[in-house]
């Protein structure tokens, strides 16, 4: 890793910049699915393969958890010290029709109540997947303010506190970014099958991905990240107290998905990828507050999953989606984070088309809108 410069950006630079890398993300995602629609004019599925359902109104019900967390990795031979937020359960309807997607959500009622185990967490949590025949993409925005210990005991630690696990309600991060990848065989293999619910995969098949990603991350505590009773068990620049990374870079991998009987379906995809780092951050030390500017390497790991039954009609599933994320930061451990959902879905699929004025309305916004988005 080499060394730019000392210092650490102010606080209003660590506003600015996830602010700035959102812009950068709006042009890329313009830039990225604004072609799709030509994209798609020139797909043909094999209808052997692939059967298109978007024109087809189509209902759903679902229930969601999304989760991340942060890990600062130790000496070898220790636990790695992982913080989470209290999560919650969501339940919740949607619709598609043709290019666009609604899904509206609300807390589970009498399932989100075990502040007095983890804490409590106030968060911003915006997560979108967004598929067409020949790409697919994940942009999240995340805001979380509390979290708990989950790879060390309350004992263990000396800390006094009321709630079951080892909470810190100062500790406060958010995230924003973007990985696509683009699908290389479109006309036999379907993401939207699988994520999106407005197409069917009749026949086993997979396709090589191709893409990239850009994050940027941002932490900040009162006081370091490592407890002191547990200190000697990181390099003392581990303790991580304020950090905003900044991460760009290529990923490549493979997804398939196996089909039984036409309607039996699993799909499974992964992809891998690395690229340079900007890493402005503050460590605690005994004798003051440890500042630097850096350029490193990161990578970057995404998962997805899904299992279920699909078919011309019905679509019932479960879908896994995950990005996990880590730095190289020198003489230190390192520092890596993730984020994903866990998705159970219910839908149907209207045999009627749309009234002739709703189908007009949707024409004149798939010139507007012409990526499906599902948050």
């Amino acid at each position: 890793m080499a060394r730019l410069s000392q210092g650490v950006p102010s606080a209003p630079l660590m506003h600015v910049l996830p602010t700035l890398l959102s812009l950068v993300l709006l042009v890329l995602a313009n830039g990225l699915f604004g072609q799709s629609k030509k994209a798609k004019d020139r797909i043909r599925e094999d209808t052997l393969y692939v059967t298109d359902l978007s024109r087809r109104p189509t209902l759903r019900l679902y229930g969601s958890n999304k989760f991340n967390s942060m890990v600062v990795r130790s000496n070898k031979g220790f636990t790695d010290l992982r913080y989470r937020p209290n999560g919650k359960y969501i339940i919740g309807v949607g619709a598609s029709y043709r290019r666009l997607t609604l899904n509206i959500g609300v807390p589970m009622p009498f399932v989100n109540t075990d502040n007095d185990r983890f804490g409590r967490t106030r968060y911003l949590d915006a997560q979108a997947n967004l598929h067409t025949p020949t790409q697919s993409s994940n942009l999240f925005l995340q805001v979380f303010k509390g979290y708990h210990i989950t790879s060390h005991a309350k004992d263990l630690l000396h800390w006094d506190q009321t709630t079951d696990f080892p909470y810190r309600e100062d500790l406060l991060q958010y995230n924003i970014g973007l990985s696509t990848l683009r699908i290389l065989n479109p006309k036999r293999f379907s993401y939207r099958a699988a994520f999106n619910q407005d197409a069917w995969q009749k026949r086993s098949q997979g396709s090589w991905l191709a893409g990239g990603y850009l994050t940027c991350y941002v932490v900040n505590a009162d006081s370091g990240l490592v407890p002191t009773r547990i200190a000697n068990e990181f390099t003392e620049r581990s303790d991580l107290r304020k950090g905003v990374f900044l991460d760009l870079g290529v990923l490549g991998g493979y997804a398939y998905t196996l089909v039984v009987h036409r309607h039996w379906f699993a799909t499974i995809s992964a992809a891998i990828g690395g690229g340079p780092t900007g890493q402005f951050l503050t460590s605690d030390k005994i004798d003051g507050a440890y500042r630097s500017n850096s350029a490193g390497f990161g990578w970057h790991a995404q998962f997805r999953g899904a299992l279920g039954y699909n078919s011309r009609t019905h679509y019932m599933g479960v879908i896994f989606n995950q990005e996990n994320i880590g730095y190289l930061m020198g003489k230190s451990n390192g520092f890596a984070w993730d984020v994903g959902n866990v998705r159970l879905i219910f839908a149907m699929r209207l045999q009627r088309k749309a009234p002739k004025v709703v189908e007009r309305g949707f024409r004149w916004l798939e010139k507007e809108t012409p990526v499906p988005v599902a948050p």
